[in-house]
């Protein structure tokens, strides 16, 4: 794609031959950008969605900023406009393919794809009906562009059309930007409206976007996915059937991202600002032995 003479993004659109299930996953990127995410492609399509992912408008290692320096078209197209205009081209290659529109689309990234999915979110929100956000990366933005996401909770235009957004963050990882950004949205919109959409869960001893003594709990998309274990199932659960999620169970396995050697211990995450409590009952490496409460006074 090229909107500005001095833009190039590259994107790819991976759509499944047979059996697609009618949604479209848009991904996420890390870092810098300046790659397209794969793993996320492969994990849409087997997963049988429609799956998106662009470069962000340049080429190169996810840590490196060489490419700022007199390119400020794909400052522009890092910043936002990479990911707004893969996910309006990618649904009219969906119509060209299968002869009909996504049924609903969703927006799936940690890091920097986090801020990505908080900048659709709030300048694009018609691109998608449900946004999984991980770690915002506050601060990356900003060392490239101007945008400044804690100062900017205006999420109304995406709440009023019905949109879902779930944030998580570890509690390892310095959560407090994305806590803050939170409380900024729900003072601007309100309690009673900002509960219809938002939701956070600062995960327990989690680092950033992923590990820790629980570390599955549905970030990725799987086909296998139920949304009282999976966060991704969970926000499908709440555009599709208007269920919002209150509470996901994490689950460690005895070998990472391997279910079938067993289950080590389970444990409750709790939409904030409430917490998992162990009701003192029965073993503490099972989450129903867990209850969420409100946070201490």
């Amino acid at each position: 794609m090229k909107p500005s003479r001095d833009s190039a993004i590259d994107f790819e659109v991976w759509l499944p031959e047979s059996a697609w299930n009618g949604k479209y996953v848009g991904a996420g990127n890390g870092g810098f950008g300046g790659n397209v995410n794969y793993y996320r492609l492969a994990e849409a399509v087997n997963a049988g969605y429609v799956g998106s992912a662009t470069d962000t408008g340049h080429k190169g290692a996810s840590a490196g900023r060489a490419w700022v320096a007199g390119h400020p078209a794909s400052v522009i197209d890092f910043d936002s406009r990479a990911i707004h205009l893969t996910a309006a081209i990618t649904k009219a290659i969906v119509q060209a393919f299968y002869g009909e529109s996504p049924s609903r689309s969703y927006f799936n990234g940690c890091s920097t794809g986090g801020r990505q999915a908080l900048m659709e979110a709030q300048r694009y929100p018609a691109d998608y009906d449900g946004i999984l956000a991980g770690a915002p990366a506050f601060f990356l933005g900003r060392s490239v562009t101007p945008t400044d996401l804690r100062q900017n909770p205006d999420v109304a235009a995406f709440h009023a059309r019905g949109g879902k957004l779930i944030l998580y963050h570890g509690a390892n990882d310095g959560p407090a930007d994305t806590i803050a950004y939170y409380r900024r949205v729900v003072a601007r919109l309100g309690d009673a409206t900002a509960v219809q959409f938002l939701r956070l869960f600062v995960v327990p001893d989690m680092g950033h976007c992923g590990g820790g003594p629980v570390p599955e709990f549905g970030a990725r998309v799987t086909p296998r996915g139920d949304a009282d274990h999976s966060m991704f199932a969970a926000l499908e659960r709440w555009v599709e059937r208007g269920v919002a999620p209150d509470r996901i169970v994490a689950i460690k396995y005895n070998v990472d991202d391997a279910p079938a050697t067993g289950v080590m211990r389970t444990r409750p995450l709790c939409a904030y600002p409430q917490r998992s409590r162990w009701t003192g009952n029965g073993a503490e490496d099972d989450a129903s032995n867990y209850v969420c409460v409100p946070p201490a006074k």
